[in-house]
């Protein structure tokens, strides 16, 4: 009986040791160290540029544009080069002084798209008001023409780089869970939204492209208008020293 009670013991102390064991090792695994590559934040930015696909390029190459159309505008719409400062007045005063010779004259000794309009009506001060008012007119629509001619880049730039970012994140959305499909990472939700952020990049990257082009084609074309409105006043004071008040505003100054 006591040879009996000790195989019971022996075999008992046997058991939990082996279930000493067998917990330890088979228990949840330590979870895997980090997929430094499955990260999005924290990388440099070659590295988060490249994490974006393909379509990172023709972005990369709208932001390049846009940045280009923004320095040109800001150079060619200066108020030194389209409006400068006094030239109307001078050719009106040199118009009504010393004649068409001087105000054509004063035309060429600053050129700008103002005095570019004025000597166009200077070229016909000879005939009739109407003939006067409408070479002018003329004038005014080609340098209209000529200062938002480079405005439509930035808005074709603010239009296409946020679909070129939509089309990238469609792009990554397809691959990401194809990967689910192939490999059955729903199960680690950390592929599932590293493949998620790569896919957001392209949008990331086409708003910020789009949004800077966006308002610096609004601020340029207001500022466009806002001279073209100061182009025509100088113009129609031209008239005025040329062939007098309008019949119309002549006859209210005597009524």
């Amino acid at each position: 009986m006591r040879k009996l009670r000790t195989a019971f013991l022996t075999l008992l102390l046997s058991c939990a040791a082996w279930a000493g064991e067998g917990g330890t090792g088979g228990g949840p695994p330590p979870p895997p160290p980090p997929d430094e590559r499955g990260s999005i934040i924290g990388k440099n930015l070659w590295e988060t540029f490249l994490a974006g696909g393909i379509l990172m390029w023709p972005i990369l190459a709208s932001s390049i544009i846009g940045l280009a159309f923004i320095f040109e505008r800001a150079v060619s719409l200066r108020q030194s080069v389209v409006v400068p400062p006094g030239v109307g007045k001078a050719v009106v005063d040199a118009a009504r002084n010393g004649g068409v010779a001087d105000a054509q004259l004063a035309c060429h000794e600053r050129p700008s798209a103002l005095s570019r309009v004025l000597a166009a009506g200077l070229a016909v001060a000879d005939r009739s008001r109407e003939e006067v008012e409408t070479a002018m007119a003329e004038a005014g629509e080609r340098e209209q023409w000529h200062m938002d001619r480079f405005n439509r880049p930035l808005s074709i730039v603010s239009s296409v780089a946020p679909l070129l970012g939509l089309l990238g994140t469609v792009q990554g959305m397809i691959m990401a869970f194809d990967v689910v499909a192939q490999k059955g990472a729903m199960g680690d939700p950390r592929q599932l939204a590293a493949g998620v952020a790569t896919a957001l990049l392209t949008t990331f990257a086409g708003l910020t492209v789009a949004i800077p082009c966006y308002c610096f084609y609004h601020y340029y074309r207001d500022k466009t208008d806002r001279m073209i409105v100061q182009i025509e006043d100088s113009a129609s004071h031209l008239v005025d020293a040329l062939k007098g008040a309008a019949p119309a505003a002549a006859g209210q100054s005597r009524g």
